[in-house]
């Protein structure tokens, strides 16, 4: 066994990685949505003393859950790798997954690094900084499916190994608007690397002018995220510092891009918690719609080459890893 006892006191979103990661573990991807409410109802029988939710009742407790699993599938369409059987009984693994599947999947492997309510720690997802690096391009595939237009992959280390001042050039030659410093300003850091800027994207204008739709963003695939944000100083200080006149004219916006389900506290919904995040860190791009995002972006790469889209070549090896991960994952489960 792999899993953690099914963390029925925690939010639904905990449950249902829980139920994808029992589909990815079984030998036949499949597990049934009706064994929650029996593991349910087993703890609350025997554990009713100290089990938080003793006094919830278990149609309601699986209601929830339900709603958690249609609000994935609505929301993600085919980038969703899972499916529910017509009864709503089981919930199994796609034969054929879509790009965004497989991103998902990704997600879904990042969010549960450690030992807890998900994962008991006889297995355990290996992430290497170069495998966190390929969530930086899943987050480069997203912006370019938000601005159906050009997107830099511009965090540090750089897969083209461009120097920071080299990479900006590129990119905002492209981009049409600033100049960037000949060289280091004084009072800058002597050897800069991204500057906190992980990812750069727009959408032309149809008449070149300023004024696009620019979006700079931020990659946070660790669970120190809240802790990061570019909107506001960052960006300010970003332009200010690298950039000499002409300055920029278009407005920037901010984007947070991270691989976990947003979890709300009880009472709230997402939204209410998406709310006071996008306050401070701008637009935030959760597991819930960043692999369908992704997916467009590799799509609008695909019928539009006149766009700049790096990382869409990563697609195979954020798969090759996904697949290695569910065999081996498999193998401890056995």
């Amino acid at each position: 066994m792999v899993l953690a006892v099914l963390p029925l006191d925690c939010a639904s979103q905990f449950a249902i990685d829980w139920l994808e990661y029992k589909v990815l573990s079984s030998e036949y991807s499949i597990a049934s949505v009706a064994e929650l409410q029996r593991i349910w109802d087993t703890r609350r029988n025997t554990e009713e003393d100290d089990f938080e939710g003793a006094d919830t009742d278990a149609e309601l407790f699986l209601q929830t859950v339900s709603t958690e699993i249609t609000t994935r599938i609505t929301q993600l369409g085919n980038a969703y790798p899972f499916e529910l059987s017509e009864n709503g009984e089981t919930l199994s693994l796609k034969s054929d997954l879509s790009p965004g599947g497989y991103i998902y999947l990704f997600c879904l492997l990042l969010s549960h690094p450690k030992k807890g309510v998900v994962l008991n720690g006889k297995y355990l997802p290996k992430i290497t900084n170069a495998i966190r690096d390929l969530f930086q391009a899943c987050s480069t595939l997203a912006a370019a499916g938000i601005v159906k237009g050009h997107a830099y992959s511009f965090g540090f280390p750089r897969p083209d190994s461009t120097g920071f001042l080299e990479k900006l050039r590129i990119v905002y030659g492209k981009f049409g608007e600033g100049k960037v410093v000949d060289a280091i300003p004084k009072g800058a850091s002597k050897q800069p690397k991204d500057e906190q800027i992980d990812v750069i994207a727009w959408k032309e204008r149809t008449d070149g002018a300023a004024g696009k739709h620019y979006v700079l963003g931020q990659v946070a695939s660790g669970d120190n995220w809240p802790g990061k944000t570019i909107k506001g100083a960052g960006i300010t200080r970003f332009h200010g510092t690298w950039f000499a006149n002409p300055q920029i004219a278009s407005q920037p916006l901010a984007a947070l891009f991270i691989p976990f389900c947003v979890v709300p506290d009880e009472g709230d919904s997402t939204q209410d918690r998406l709310h006071i995040l996008s306050l401070e860190f701008g637009d935030v791009y959760y597991r819930h719609v960043l692999p369908l995002l992704a997916q467009q972006g590799i799509e609008h790469a695909t019928h539009s080459p006149d766009c700049v889209v790096e990382r869409t070549a990563d697609i195979a090896k954020i798969s090759a890893w996904v697949n290695g991960e569910i065999q081996i994952l498999r193998k401890k489960a056995a």
